[in-house]
Protein backbone atom coordinates (compact mmCIF):
# COMPACT_ATOMS: atom_id res chain seq x y z
CA UNK A 1 0.00 0.00 0.00
CA UNK A 2 1.10 3.46 -0.53
CA UNK A 3 2.80 5.50 1.88
CA UNK A 4 0.12 8.27 1.13
CA UNK A 5 -2.47 5.65 1.69
CA UNK A 6 -1.16 4.06 4.76
CA UNK A 7 -0.84 7.85 6.23
CA UNK A 8 -4.70 8.40 5.37
CA UNK A 9 -5.53 5.01 6.69
CA UNK A 10 -3.89 6.03 10.12
CA UNK A 11 -5.73 9.56 10.14
CA UNK A 12 -8.68 7.86 10.21
CA UNK A 13 -8.10 5.26 12.58
CA UNK A 14 -7.15 7.71 14.58
CA UNK A 15 -10.05 10.04 14.15
CA UNK A 16 -12.25 6.89 15.01
CA UNK A 17 -10.39 6.64 17.97
CA UNK A 18 -10.37 9.95 19.48
CA UNK A 19 -13.93 10.14 18.74
CA UNK A 20 -14.86 7.29 20.76
CA UNK A 21 -12.36 8.77 23.77
CA UNK A 22 -14.70 11.67 23.54
CA UNK A 23 -17.80 10.31 23.84
CA UNK A 24 -16.12 8.23 26.88
CA UNK A 25 -14.44 10.64 28.86
CA UNK A 26 -15.33 14.41 27.51
CA UNK A 27 -17.95 14.38 30.81
CA UNK A 28 -17.58 14.62 34.78
CA UNK A 29 -18.92 11.25 35.81
CA UNK A 30 -20.12 10.66 39.57
CA UNK A 31 -17.62 11.01 41.95
CA UNK A 32 -14.97 13.07 39.86
CA UNK A 33 -14.09 16.88 41.41
CA UNK A 34 -15.24 20.15 39.20
CA UNK A 35 -14.47 23.89 39.86
CA UNK A 36 -17.22 26.48 39.82
CA UNK A 37 -15.87 30.17 40.24
CA UNK A 38 -18.05 32.74 41.28
CA UNK A 39 -19.83 30.54 43.71
CA UNK A 40 -20.53 32.55 46.64
CA UNK A 41 -23.89 33.45 44.88
CA UNK A 42 -26.33 33.43 41.97
CA UNK A 43 -25.42 31.34 39.20
CA UNK A 44 -22.25 30.08 40.39
CA UNK A 45 -23.93 28.83 43.57
CA UNK A 46 -26.64 26.94 42.30
CA UNK A 47 -24.57 25.51 40.34
CA UNK A 48 -22.54 24.43 42.39
CA UNK A 49 -25.19 23.11 44.87
CA UNK A 50 -26.74 21.28 42.01
CA UNK A 51 -23.15 19.52 40.43
CA UNK A 52 -22.73 18.75 44.56
CA UNK A 53 -26.48 17.48 44.09
CA UNK A 54 -25.06 15.14 41.29
CA UNK A 55 -22.75 13.23 42.82
CA UNK A 56 -19.72 15.34 42.18
CA UNK A 57 -16.95 16.94 44.41
CA UNK A 58 -17.51 20.83 44.07
CA UNK A 59 -14.31 23.08 44.24
CA UNK A 60 -15.75 26.26 44.65
CA UNK A 61 -14.49 29.80 44.84
CA UNK A 62 -15.34 33.73 44.91
CA UNK A 63 -14.29 36.73 46.59
CA UNK A 64 -16.89 36.84 48.73
CA UNK A 65 -16.24 34.33 51.44
CA UNK A 66 -19.58 35.15 53.54
CA UNK A 67 -21.21 33.99 50.13
CA UNK A 68 -18.95 30.78 49.87
CA UNK A 69 -19.92 29.76 53.20
CA UNK A 70 -23.24 30.08 52.51
CA UNK A 71 -23.22 27.71 49.22
CA UNK A 72 -20.90 25.04 51.08
CA UNK A 73 -24.00 24.90 54.39
CA UNK A 74 -26.62 24.30 51.50
CA UNK A 75 -24.16 21.38 50.09
CA UNK A 76 -23.68 19.69 53.47
CA UNK A 77 -27.02 20.03 54.29
CA UNK A 78 -27.89 17.96 51.45
CA UNK A 79 -25.51 15.52 52.17
CA UNK A 80 -22.74 17.11 48.93
CA UNK A 81 -19.09 16.71 48.73
CA UNK A 82 -17.55 20.04 48.67
CA UNK A 83 -14.69 22.67 49.18
CA UNK A 84 -14.74 26.07 49.38
CA UNK A 85 -11.54 28.62 48.60
CA UNK A 86 -11.60 32.35 48.96
CA UNK A 87 -9.75 33.71 45.54
CA UNK A 88 -9.58 36.14 43.29
CA UNK A 89 -9.89 34.92 39.79
CA UNK A 90 -7.84 37.74 38.18
CA UNK A 91 -4.98 36.97 40.09
CA UNK A 92 -2.64 34.20 38.53
CA UNK A 93 -1.45 32.85 42.17
CA UNK A 94 -5.32 32.70 43.55
CA UNK A 95 -5.81 30.85 40.34
CA UNK A 96 -2.97 28.78 40.65
CA UNK A 97 -3.76 27.72 44.34
CA UNK A 98 -7.61 26.97 43.68
CA UNK A 99 -5.82 23.91 41.15
CA UNK A 100 -3.51 23.13 43.58
CA UNK A 101 -6.40 22.39 45.78
CA UNK A 102 -8.09 20.57 43.90
CA UNK A 103 -5.56 18.41 42.23
CA UNK A 104 -4.72 17.30 46.32
CA UNK A 105 -8.35 15.96 46.56
CA UNK A 106 -8.88 12.13 45.78
CA UNK A 107 -11.33 13.02 43.05
CA UNK A 108 -10.05 13.55 39.91
CA UNK A 109 -10.77 17.00 37.89
CA UNK A 110 -12.93 16.14 35.10
CA UNK A 111 -14.92 20.05 34.86
CA UNK A 112 -14.13 23.80 35.12
CA UNK A 113 -17.24 25.57 35.27
CA UNK A 114 -15.72 29.69 34.57
CA UNK A 115 -18.59 31.57 35.75
CA UNK A 116 -16.96 34.79 37.93
CA UNK A 117 -17.94 37.74 36.61
CA UNK A 118 -18.93 41.59 37.13
CA UNK A 119 -21.39 43.94 35.32
CA UNK A 120 -20.38 47.18 33.98
CA UNK A 121 -23.07 49.66 33.49
CA UNK A 122 -23.06 53.00 32.60
CA UNK A 123 -20.06 52.56 30.80
CA UNK A 124 -19.75 53.45 27.22
CA UNK A 125 -16.55 53.63 25.74
CA UNK A 126 -16.13 57.19 25.83
CA UNK A 127 -16.93 57.66 29.22
CA UNK A 128 -14.91 54.06 30.43
CA UNK A 129 -11.39 54.97 31.71
CA UNK A 130 -9.08 52.42 31.18
CA UNK A 131 -9.00 51.14 34.72
CA UNK A 132 -12.60 50.71 34.52
CA UNK A 133 -11.79 48.61 31.25
CA UNK A 134 -9.09 46.18 32.27
CA UNK A 135 -11.14 45.39 35.69
CA UNK A 136 -13.93 44.01 33.83
CA UNK A 137 -11.62 42.39 30.81
CA UNK A 138 -9.81 40.95 33.57
CA UNK A 139 -12.80 39.65 35.67
CA UNK A 140 -15.16 38.79 32.52
CA UNK A 141 -12.28 37.08 30.04
CA UNK A 142 -9.16 37.30 31.47
CA UNK A 143 -10.50 35.07 34.30
CA UNK A 144 -11.52 32.34 31.74
CA UNK A 145 -7.78 32.53 30.35
CA UNK A 146 -6.24 31.78 33.88
CA UNK A 147 -8.33 29.30 35.16
CA UNK A 148 -8.54 27.32 31.82
CA UNK A 149 -4.67 27.52 31.43
CA UNK A 150 -4.10 25.85 35.20
CA UNK A 151 -7.16 23.30 35.34
CA UNK A 152 -6.30 21.56 31.76
CA UNK A 153 -3.56 19.72 32.96
CA UNK A 154 -5.08 18.49 35.45
CA UNK A 155 -8.46 17.39 33.46
CA UNK A 156 -6.26 16.08 30.53
CA UNK A 157 -4.00 13.93 33.42
CA UNK A 158 -7.69 12.61 34.41
CA UNK A 159 -8.22 11.83 30.56
CA UNK A 160 -10.90 13.76 29.36
CA UNK A 161 -13.96 16.15 30.80
CA UNK A 162 -15.47 19.61 30.43
CA UNK A 163 -14.81 23.76 30.45
CA UNK A 164 -17.97 25.14 30.55
CA UNK A 165 -17.38 28.72 30.24
CA UNK A 166 -20.36 31.72 31.40
CA UNK A 167 -21.07 34.23 28.61
CA UNK A 168 -23.60 36.19 28.02
CA UNK A 169 -26.48 37.44 25.44
CA UNK A 170 -24.77 40.26 25.59
CA UNK A 171 -22.33 38.63 22.98
CA UNK A 172 -24.83 38.23 20.74
CA UNK A 173 -27.36 41.48 20.73
CA UNK A 174 -27.06 44.52 23.77
CA UNK A 175 -27.67 47.60 25.01
CA UNK A 176 -26.17 50.61 25.32
CA UNK A 177 -23.49 51.83 28.15
CA UNK A 178 -22.23 48.22 28.39
CA UNK A 179 -19.00 48.40 26.21
CA UNK A 180 -16.79 46.63 28.13
CA UNK A 181 -19.05 43.94 29.33
CA UNK A 182 -20.50 43.00 25.85
CA UNK A 183 -16.48 42.74 25.01
CA UNK A 184 -15.70 40.74 27.25
CA UNK A 185 -18.41 38.23 26.89
CA UNK A 186 -17.88 38.18 23.11
CA UNK A 187 -14.65 37.44 23.78
CA UNK A 188 -15.67 34.33 26.02
CA UNK A 189 -17.31 32.92 22.64
CA UNK A 190 -14.37 33.35 20.62
CA UNK A 191 -12.10 31.78 23.65
CA UNK A 192 -14.60 29.11 23.71
CA UNK A 193 -14.23 28.13 20.23
CA UNK A 194 -10.43 28.27 19.49
CA UNK A 195 -9.85 26.21 23.40
CA UNK A 196 -12.14 23.33 21.98
CA UNK A 197 -10.12 23.35 18.75
CA UNK A 198 -6.88 23.04 20.76
CA UNK A 199 -8.26 20.38 23.43
CA UNK A 200 -10.36 18.13 21.46
CA UNK A 201 -7.02 15.36 20.73
CA UNK A 202 -7.06 15.59 24.74
CA UNK A 203 -10.72 14.24 25.03
CA UNK A 204 -11.72 17.95 26.30
CA UNK A 205 -14.91 19.35 25.05
CA UNK A 206 -15.06 22.97 25.53
CA UNK A 207 -18.70 24.94 25.50
CA UNK A 208 -20.42 28.26 26.15
CA UNK A 209 -23.19 29.15 28.15
CA UNK A 210 -25.13 32.32 26.75
CA UNK A 211 -27.42 33.06 29.43
CA UNK A 212 -30.35 35.77 29.47
CA UNK A 213 -31.70 37.69 32.36
CA UNK A 214 -31.19 35.87 35.75
CA UNK A 215 -32.30 36.71 39.11
CA UNK A 216 -29.02 37.53 40.50
CA UNK A 217 -27.49 40.08 42.66
CA UNK A 218 -26.37 41.35 39.94
CA UNK A 219 -29.41 42.13 38.10
CA UNK A 220 -30.64 43.37 41.44
CA UNK A 221 -28.21 45.93 41.67
CA UNK A 222 -28.80 46.82 38.66
CA UNK A 223 -32.36 47.76 39.30
CA UNK A 224 -31.78 49.67 42.84
CA UNK A 225 -28.98 51.73 40.82
CA UNK A 226 -31.61 52.67 38.19
CA UNK A 227 -34.53 52.94 40.90
CA UNK A 228 -36.48 50.85 38.76
CA UNK A 229 -38.28 47.79 39.30
CA UNK A 230 -37.14 44.91 36.88
CA UNK A 231 -40.32 44.70 35.09
CA UNK A 232 -39.85 48.53 34.56
CA UNK A 233 -36.18 47.49 33.17
CA UNK A 234 -38.15 45.93 30.23
CA UNK A 235 -38.14 42.12 32.24
CA UNK A 236 -41.37 40.58 32.21
CA UNK A 237 -42.43 38.01 34.98
CA UNK A 238 -45.16 36.18 34.26
CA UNK A 239 -44.45 32.58 34.10
CA UNK A 240 -44.78 31.75 30.15
CA UNK A 241 -43.28 35.30 29.59
CA UNK A 242 -40.70 35.48 26.85
CA UNK A 243 -37.33 36.91 27.85
CA UNK A 244 -38.83 36.31 31.56
CA UNK A 245 -36.00 36.25 34.11
CA UNK A 246 -34.94 33.10 34.87
CA UNK A 247 -33.89 31.38 38.48
CA UNK A 248 -30.18 30.79 38.67
CA UNK A 249 -31.33 26.72 39.60
CA UNK A 250 -32.72 26.70 35.90
CA UNK A 251 -29.41 27.65 34.81
CA UNK A 252 -27.73 25.50 37.06
CA UNK A 253 -29.34 22.76 35.65
CA UNK A 254 -28.13 23.42 31.68
CA UNK A 255 -24.43 23.98 33.48
CA UNK A 256 -25.05 20.10 34.71
CA UNK A 257 -26.19 19.29 31.73
CA UNK A 258 -23.12 20.59 29.56
CA UNK A 259 -21.49 18.75 32.00
CA UNK A 260 -22.75 15.26 31.36
CA UNK A 261 -22.48 12.26 29.47
CA UNK A 262 -25.44 13.20 27.53
CA UNK A 263 -23.66 16.36 25.80
CA UNK A 264 -20.67 14.89 24.54
CA UNK A 265 -20.97 15.79 20.89
CA UNK A 266 -21.08 18.97 21.94
CA UNK A 267 -18.13 20.99 21.65
CA UNK A 268 -16.93 24.32 20.54
CA UNK A 269 -20.40 26.57 20.30
CA UNK A 270 -22.58 27.84 22.56
CA UNK A 271 -25.49 26.78 24.45
CA UNK A 272 -28.55 29.74 24.73
CA UNK A 273 -30.93 29.57 27.64
CA UNK A 274 -32.29 32.84 27.07
CA UNK A 275 -36.17 32.08 27.56
CA UNK A 276 -36.63 33.36 24.17
CA UNK A 277 -34.58 37.08 24.67
CA UNK A 278 -33.22 36.68 21.41
CA UNK A 279 -35.72 35.33 19.19
CA UNK A 280 -37.35 38.59 20.19
CA UNK A 281 -34.17 40.69 18.13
Amino acid sequence: MPVAQLVGVAAQFLSRKRGLSMRRTAFCPVGSSVIVTGAGRGIGAAAAVRLAADGLHVVACDLDAAGLHDTRDRIVANSGSCEVLTADVTSPQDCQQVAERAASGAQPLRGLVNNAAVGAFAMDVESTTLAEWNRIIAADLTSVFLMSKVSIPLIRAAGGGVIVNVSSVHAYATSPAVAPYAAAKGGVLALTRTMALDLAVDSIRVMALVPGAVDTPMLQSHAEREGKSLAELGFPSGPNAIARIADPEEIAGTIAFLLSRDATFMTGSALVADGGMLAKF
